[in-house]
């Protein structure tokens, strides 16, 4: 492929986003909520000092449960031998320099509870009867930085000590991986893994498109739970990423058309558009990874402006992706 040229961001994109922004800032201050993170792993490892496993487990039974079995691995938790196998866990040493280190960084979580109410206000604005889950904090041994059950979401809080943690150097985690493990990422990936878990992908085609507009109806989604927040964050790109795309996006998207990639159902071809990576393969280097995903916003935004009058609701209900892309008229 040919290097993408740089292009300029003209007024009228400016001016297509600054709308975009306005429709999604809706008052929510009437609304009567406030988000608590339940500090769970603080609660863990005070069993070192003495805190009793049984009120443990009476206080937090289905929380201690996601927890063994589908986080750290430990099994059931009525198991025999599970309080031996907790305790090599709570006296591993570099689980307690983590502990450390997360009570260090996170003596509080107030700033990761003031966002999360903002957003989950926003989801009772446009969803007025959804059950708010219960969020809680854990240490995950660097596995999944959120796990998801119903009525529940843990966040792990040694996914986001920041992208100079050494930990991470040590694990050899990618420096793309590392720019978004800091803590003001928490609130936004809550936000995200819940979206995904109540919107599921529900393809036809199971092709690249199908993906790319899937994916951005939930950057949508989640712009509407953070209307503050800057596109940008929202796909979690840094501007230099993000303004490669916005300069770029014309070629971008004569590339998929002219190479037929966007209808192509090859496994392999969707990580390469949507998956977390350094840059998209077939693209000049400084473009960034999850370019697909971008595209598929930008879908997805000209649809919302050519039907003005759908709700949140609405966009989120409709799984039908190539009437999206048909009525979106995108053309950028």
């Amino acid at each position: 492929m040919r290097k993408l040229a740089f292009g300029l961001l003209l007024g009228m994109t400016c001016m297509f986003v600054a709308c975009q922004s306005n429709k999604l800032k809706v008052d929510v201050s009437d609304i009567d909520l406030e988000i608590n993170i339940e500090r769970f792993e603080q609660k863990l490892f005070d069993l070192k000092k003495g805190s009793s496993l049984e009120d443990l487990k009476s206080k937090y039974p289905r929380i201690l449960r996601l927890y063994s079995e589908k986080v750290i691995g430990l099994g059931h938790i009525d198991d025999l031998n599970y309080s031996q196998y907790l305790n090599k866990f709570l006296n591993d040493s570099t689980m307690n320099l983590v502990a450390n280190q997360i009570d260090s960084i996170f003596p509080n979580l107030d700033i990761q509870e003031e966002e999360l109410t903002e957003g989950f206000k926003h989801l009772k604005y446009y969803y007025p009867q959804a059950e708010i889950p219960k969020i809680f904090s854990q240490i995950s041994g660097f596995n999944q930085s959120i796990v998801v059950d119903e009525g529940l979401i843990g966040v792990s809080l040694d996914k986001y000590l920041g992208e100079e943690c050494e930990f991470y150097a040590l694990l050899r985690r990618p420096v793309y991986l590392r720019e978004n493990m800091t803590p003001n990422r928490i609130a936004q990936d809550i936000l995200l893994a819940y979206g995904l878990t109540e919107f599921p992908f529900k393809p036809k085609a199971h092709n690249l498109m199908e993906q790319m507009i899937y994916q951005g109806k939930i950057l949508y989604f989640l712009q509407a739970l953070l209307p503050e927040k800057a596109e940008s964050d929202i796909i979690k790109y840094n501007n230099e990423d993000y303004k490669w795309c916005v300069d770029n996006e014309t070629q971008v998207w004569a590339y998929l058309i002219e190479q037929k990639h966007l209808f192509s159902t090859h496994t392999n071809m969707t990580r390469n558009y949507i998956n977390d990576a350094p840059f998209t393969t077939g693209m000049p280097q400084e473009s960034p990874g999850r370019i697909g995903t971008w595209i598929g916003l930008q879908i997805v935004k000209s649809y919302m402006t050519k039907h003005s009058e759908l709700s949140i609701p609405q966009l989120m209900a409709e799984d039908d992706y190539a009437s999206i892309l048909r009525e979106s008229a995108y053309q950028p």
